[in-house]
């Protein structure tokens, strides 16, 4: 009977409660819930669905993702040797994109190798020297020749899989991509290739490391803040987006730094991942409302609060598959104006519920949830809650732990101080 108490109440998401009010949270403020995730897109690399529609449609036109220069100039002399067309080439070689090869060509007669070294990127998608995916391939084909007998295989029988996944692969990793970074440098070591390779993917990776650590993570943990502060005031200023460098302070950029640690070594699992990937889903909102918990008492409060709620926060995104649709067909389009701001409301809507049982239930580390004007529901809850126990006495504020991140009030319309 004592396991029976101890066991965290969970109760059922309401869907559709949910998603009510994350709609009218960001048609209220519509333009900024747009600008903060335009801008996470193009600075952080959130978003993949919006992104990777985007990238793959390029990806079409641009077979730069695919090819290094390398690449590029033993192909480019093996149309100038046999005397071949842009279309022999490309179906030769498996480009798949004669233009591609007639840019190559006009490239390499006026620049020689130099002019193959540009690549074009796409909306946030990578080059080849920089691709998870060409990483990840590297790191596990035995040689550049078993490499591209694989890559064949595939694109002659999945019709063009190896660079259609690159460019999924790339987005859905992009908040990891600094781990590739050090995968490709590795790889370069031990396949013995040039020093200054070596070097510059080394190089490469420290920059992305701290592009990560420092601007990447700080601003995922800003977001929600954002969209949390939008749930509670009218107006949420765009300004919010820079709340934490206003702060001064780096415990969120570390522990979300040890939190994608923690998903990676997971990831090894496999099967393991997909449960951690939701156990640590409320990390980036428990360091919004607390910057200043410590990293591992975040991630224990994650854990804590999405248990027996896991299977629901999937259902959850799983009903999410018609919008990322909507957005594969509009190259994007819905994602940018409505699906991104969307679906970051929604996961704000969950942690918010998620806080109120924690709260509730007091689970473990549930006083870390220090910011009383963040819920405001909650707060006139718990309010009457405490009149009616102490006789029509709420001291129900005083006994709440202090804020500890400065809210706008609604006369300043959620901005700026």
């Amino acid at each position: 009977m004592k396991k029976n108490e101890e066991k965290p109440i969970s109760i059922k998401l309401d869907r559709k409660k949910l998603k009510k009010s994350a709609k009218g949270n960001v048609r209220r403020n519509y333009i900024a819930c747009i600008a903060v995730c335009f801008i996470m897109v193009f600075i952080a690399g959130e978003y993949g669905s919006t992104t990777q529609n985007v990238s793959s449609y390029d990806n079409a036109h641009v077979a730069d993702l695919k090819y290094d220069a390398e690449d590029k100039e033993e192909i480019i002399e093996d149309m100038m040797k046999n005397d071949l067309t842009a279309e022999q080439v490309s179906d030769k070689w498996q480009i798949n994109n004669p233009d591609a090869v007639t840019k190559w060509l006009e490239s390499y007669k006026k620049y020689g190798v130099d002019g193959l070294n540009s690549k074009e990127v796409t909306f946030f998608g990578s080059s080849n020297d920089t691709s998870n995916f060409e990483a990840l391939a590297d790191a596990f084909s035995f040689s550049r020749n078993a490499k591209e007998k694989a890559q064949t295989y595939l694109n002659d029988r999945l019709n063009g899989f190896t660079s259609s996944v690159s460019v999924y692969f790339d987005n859905a990793t992009s908040s990891n991509s600094y781990q590739f970074s050090l995968l490709t440098a590795i790889t370069n070591v031990l396949s013995k290739k040039a020093t200054w390779d070596t070097i510059v993917s080394f190089v490469y990776f420290l920059f992305q490391l701290a592009f990560t650590i420092f601007i990447v993570n700080v601003l995922l943990v800003c977001e929600r803040r954002f969209f949390l502060e939008n749930h509670t005031y009218k107006k949420t200023k765009i300004g919010r987006l820079g709340f934490l460098f206003r702060e001064r302070t780096l415990h969120p950029a570390k522990t979300m730094f040890i939190t994608s640690i923690y998903q990676t070594l997971w990831a090894f699992t496999i099967i393991g991942y997909p449960i951690k990937y939701y156990a640590y889903s409320m990390v980036p909102f428990i360091c919004a409302e607390n910057p200043n918990i410590k990293s591992k008492k975040a991630i224990k409060l994650s854990i804590n609060m999405t248990k027996g709620y896991k299977w629901q926060l999937f259902k959850v995104d799983l009903s999410m598959i018609g919008w990322a649709l909507l957005s594969g067909i509009s190259f994007g389009l819905v994602g940018v104006f409505w699906s991104n701001p969307y679906t970051t409301a929604i996961d704000a809507e969950i942690y918010l519920q998620l806080r109120r049982e924690a709260i509730r239930n007091k689970i473990e580390g549930y006083e870390e949830l220090d910011d009383k004007l963040l819920d405001l529901d909650l707060l006139e809850e718990l309010m009457a809650a405490e009149t009616a126990e102490n006789g029509g006495n709420p001291d129900i504020v005083r006994s709440l732990p202090v804020c500890t991140v400065t809210v706008p009030d609604e006369q300043e319309n959620g901005g700026d101080e």
